[in-house]
C-alpha cells in the first residue's frame, strides 16, 4: 500500500470520528467548561488532519468545498456496498482495519527504531511472549471500535434510521466546519486556532 493509501487510511477514521464527536461534544457553552482543553486539543489534531487530507491547493487553509470534497472521499471509501449510506457493519469493519493498520505500522516502527523481532503475538520479543496482553488489547480495541460506531451512528443519522447517508455526514461536517471556523471567516486555519504558549 503506498504512503498517500496509508495516508487516506488513517486519517479517514478519525475524521469522521472527529466530526461526530465535535458536532455533539462542542455544542454551544461546551467550549468553556472543564472539557474546554480536551476540546481546543480535539479540535487541532482535527485541523492538522484536515490539512493533510482536505487541503488540495496547500495553502494551509480548508474551505467549506476543501471540507465537503474531502468528506465526500472518506464516505465513499467507508461504504464498501456504494449503497449511498454507511451501515454501523461497514463502518466497524473500517474502523477495525483502521485500527489494525496503525497497529501493525506502530509495530514496524518500533522494530526500526530498536530492531527486535516481532513475537508470535505482535509483541516484540523480549524474551517471551505476553498473550495475555494481547487478548487484553485486542478486546480494548473491540471494546473501542464498538463505542466509536455508536457515537458516530448515533451523532450523525439525524433521521435515526441506523445508518448515515452521504447527505448526513456531509450536514455533521458543515456542522464541524462552523465551529471550527472560530473568527467566522469562511476558512478553517490556524488563525482559528487556540493561541497556547509552546511550553
Amino acid at each position: 500500500m503506498n504512503r498517500n493509501k496509508v495516508l487516506l487510511a488513517t486519517v479517514s477514521a478519525a475524521l469522521l470520528l472527529g466530526a461526530s464527536y465535535e458536532t455533539g461534544f462542542a455544542a454551544p457553552g461546551h467550549w468553556h467548561d472543564n472539557h474546554g482543553r480536551r476540546a481546543e486539543f480535539v479540535r487541532e489534531i482535527i485541523f492538522v488532519r484536515m490539512l493533510k487530507q482536505f487541503d488540495t491547493d496547500h495553502d494551509s487553509k480548508i474551505t467549506r468545498d476543501e471540507a465537503k470534497a474531502g468528506i465526500d472521499k472518506v464516505f465513499d471509501v467507508v461504504d464498501t456496498n456504494k449503497d449511498g449510506s454507511v451501515t454501523p457493519g461497514e463502518l466497524r469493519n473500517y474502523l477495525e482495519a483502521q485500527m489494525q493498520m496503525r497497529r501493525e505500522q506502530h509495530e514496524n516502527m518500533a522494530q526500526s527504531d530498536n530492531g527486535a523481532q516481532p513475537g508470535a503475538n505482535g509483541d516484540t520479543a523480549s524474551g517471551n511472549a505476553q498473550p495475555a496482553r494481547a487478548e487484553a488489547r485486542e478486546r480494548w480495541m473491540q471494546r473501542a471500535v464498538a463505542m466509536r460506531v455508536s457515537m458516530i451512528i448515533r451523532r450523525a443519522d439525524t433521521d435515526e434510521n441506523g445508518q448515515v447517508s452521504k447527505q448526513e455526514a456531509e450536514a455533521a461536517m458543515n456542522k464541524l466546519f462552523d465551529r471550527m471556523d472560530t473568527n467566522k471567516d469562511g476558512v478553517i486555519s490556524i488563525d482559528d486556532m487556540p493561541d497556547h504558549p509552546f511550553l
